[in-house]
């Protein structure tokens, strides 16, 4: 008997250390509900000393039920000997901070089978009610961040439905977060039942797949891993709107996929901006017509097409002659509103099938296909070159404009853009020399002609340094005493390789590329030396003259440049002349007149060389 009493007081012992080193507490209460029992050291870190509790009932403390209502829940529980659990309060504890208890328990019974009271635990809950509350406050904040970001968002579940729908999804689709969750995405921006990107993601798809449903459109995002984003068309939202949808999988813990979100952006001023710039990448901005660019491209596949049916492809290249002029005089605005003009006026001539494109400047190019001869080019060409003998009307103005054509054709004349288009100008260039308002055909003879004009113009780069220059004198002969009194300088070009090349060909290239103004110094430095050298030989005046270029007049120093090398040859004025052609005096302007009166009072003698000849 003695054997069950040890055992018995051994674990009495051992419960009670239990209860003593234990972070919860246990009470017990009579049938009054009034406390009469507590073990455990927590609670008096609570209450100080547990003898202030003893006597009284629960309710009757200085507590705040959590929720507040539940204490009246708590009393009819207890007064119905029910058993409760998790009944939360919050107390003071002896240093007046504010603690969150949790209490559980259950009815008790005599012998009898009369209540006898209650027997439970309570524990301090705290810390776990504070990190709830943070929980509870960070998700508020994570959730307002969601739900207030000018960016739509929405997430679905495992099983495809809609968890969450924000402000800005609801403003997008015109669906509420009410309408939506519960419910598959798709209603939101469909009209009929599609998987959205989100529902693909969540299904873990192939890129294959997901290019099946947006196309090339779709790629990988950078937002996260996993993450695809797709740009499509949406014409029921909006009004029509272009977005930019990003979707990535959503996972637990332990790596399981437990739903996905999407993102949303409205791109349509990014589209908008997108086209303007593709617009202007591609298409003359005075006209509206395809550009350089595009024109070689739609040629390319003008030329594609036309190996594949082996059929012929006409080039075009128009270049609206001396149109310089209208802008000089009339000025750009004018100049503008004439090219659109024209451009109006070959699109009105054109067949549906043709491309007009605009090259740039005055120049204007025509692909042309599905002809059945040469004969029908050269009718497009002369209906061309005849529709512009009509008058261009701009306001009040009556404006007369002729143009000059090149054609090549493919496969004969080429098998690239470029080739083509370069020959069709070559051929355009031999139309100007015929006089203009002609159109040709590309011969490979006129690249005989080209082909020379730029390796002299190459070659004139360096042409002085090179010492290839020189001066031929023409004499001036007083045929009363039958003696010379002076000399014309006449420039010449010896070339190593080229031989003699003939003025004729090469001062227009040097008057193109400017080259024409270090040239005419260098004819004036040299003409001036041997002048000096002449009259130090006949021991009198010997008078010298030069041709000056009308390109050479727009050197704003030419006259002080003059005067310097007169002083520094000590080459009087009056033995020096000036030769220049009609062209400059029939062009002339208030500053070449300028500089024509100055070289005059200088004592510089003026001349007109080639009267007559339309030079």
């Amino acid at each position: 008997m003695d054997k069950p009493i040890e055992d018995l007081e051994f674990e009495v012992e051992r419960l009670t250390v239990f209860s003593e080193l234990s972070s919860d507490w246990f009470w017990e209460q009579d049938a009054d509900f009034r406390f009469n029992q507590f073990s455990g050291q927590n609670l008096k870190r609570l209450y100080g000393i547990d003898n202030e509790l003893m006597g009284n009932r629960r309710w009757e403390l200085d507590i705040v039920a959590v929720p507040p209502s539940d204490i009246d829940e708590h009393i009819r529980c207890c007064k119905k000997h029910e058993k409760f659990t998790d009944f939360q309060y919050q107390i003071r504890d002896e240093n007046n901070d504010i603690q969150y208890v949790s209490v559980s328990g259950v009815p008790y019974f005599n012998d009898n089978g009369a209540f006898a009271g209650y027997r439970g635990v309570g524990s301090n809950i705290t810390q776990l009610y504070e990190a709830q509350l943070a929980l509870e406050k960070a998700k508020k904040y994570c959730k307002q961040i969601v739900d207030r970001s000018p960016i739509a968002s929405f997430s679905i579940d495992e099983n495809h439905n809609v968890t969450h729908w924000n402000r800005s999804c609801e403003l997008l689709s015109g669906l509420s977060e009410s309408d939506m969750v519960g419910t598959t995405a798709w209603r939101g921006f469909y009209s009929n039942p599609r998987p959205v990107l989100a529902d693909l993601i969540l299904d873990n798809v192939f890129e294959n797949t997901l290019k099946d449903h947006y196309g090339k459109s779709v790629r990988r995002s950078s937002v996260a891993p996993g993450a695809y984003e797709v740009e499509d068309y949406f014409p029921n939202l909006l009004g029509g709107c272009w977005l930019l949808f990003t979707a990535v999988a959503l996972y637990d813990d332990h790596g399981k996929v437990i739903g996905a979100v999407e993102i949303l952006q409205d791109i349509s001023c990014q589209k908008e901006q997108e086209k303007k710039i593709l617009h202007q990448a591609n298409f003359d901005y005075l006209t509206g017509l395809p550009n350089r660019f595009l024109s070689l491209d739609r040629l390319k596949l003008l030329l594609e097409e036309a190996e594949r049916s082996k059929n012929k492809v006409a080039v075009f290249f128009l270049d609206l002659d001396e149109f310089k002029k209208v802008n000089d005089n009339l000025g750009h605005v004018v100049g503008d509103e004439l090219l659109v003009k024209c451009a109006d006026r070959l699109k009105s001539i054109m067949r549906r099938s043709d491309i007009l494109g605009r090259l740039g400047g005055d120049e204007f190019v025509i692909l042309v296909k599905d002809f059945k001869t040469i004969s029908d080019v050269q009718v497009l060409a002369t209906k061309i070159l005849k529709s512009f003998r009509k008058v261009f009307y701009l306001g009040e103005r009556s404006l007369m404009l002729t143009a000059s054509i090149g054609i090549s054709v493919y496969p004969e004349d080429g098998n690239s853009p470029t080739d083509l288009l370069r020959n069709a100008d070559v051929a355009m260039y031999h139309s100007k020399k015929e006089g203009r308002n002609f159109s040709n055909f590309f011969s490979p003879e006129m690249n005989l002609g080209s082909s020379r004009r730029l390796l002299i113009e190459e070659q004139l780069h360096g042409v002085i340094g090179r010492g290839e220059l020189t001066l031929n004198f023409q004499p001036v002969v007083n045929l009363e005493k039958n003696e010379i009194i002076g000399a014309e300088a006449l420039l010449r070009w010896n070339h190593p390789q080229l031989g003699a090349i003939s003025p004729e060909e090469f001062i227009s290239i040097a008057e193109q590329t400017g080259l024409i103004i270090p040239i005419g110094y260098f004819v004036l430095s040299e003409a001036l030396r041997v002048q000096r050298e002449l009259c130090q030989i006949k021991g009198e005046s010997f008078n010298m003259a030069i041709n000056i270029s009308p390109i050479q007049f727009r050197d704003e120093k030419i006259i002080s440049k003059i005067k310097q090398a007169l002083e520094e040859s000590n080459v009087p004025s009056n033995d020096f002349t000036i030769e220049v052609t009609e062209g400059v005096m029939l062009k002339e302007t208030s500053k070449i007149c300028s500089y024509l009166d100055e070289l005059s009072d200088y004592g510089i003698g003026l001349s007109m060389d080639d009267f007559g000849t339309g030079w």
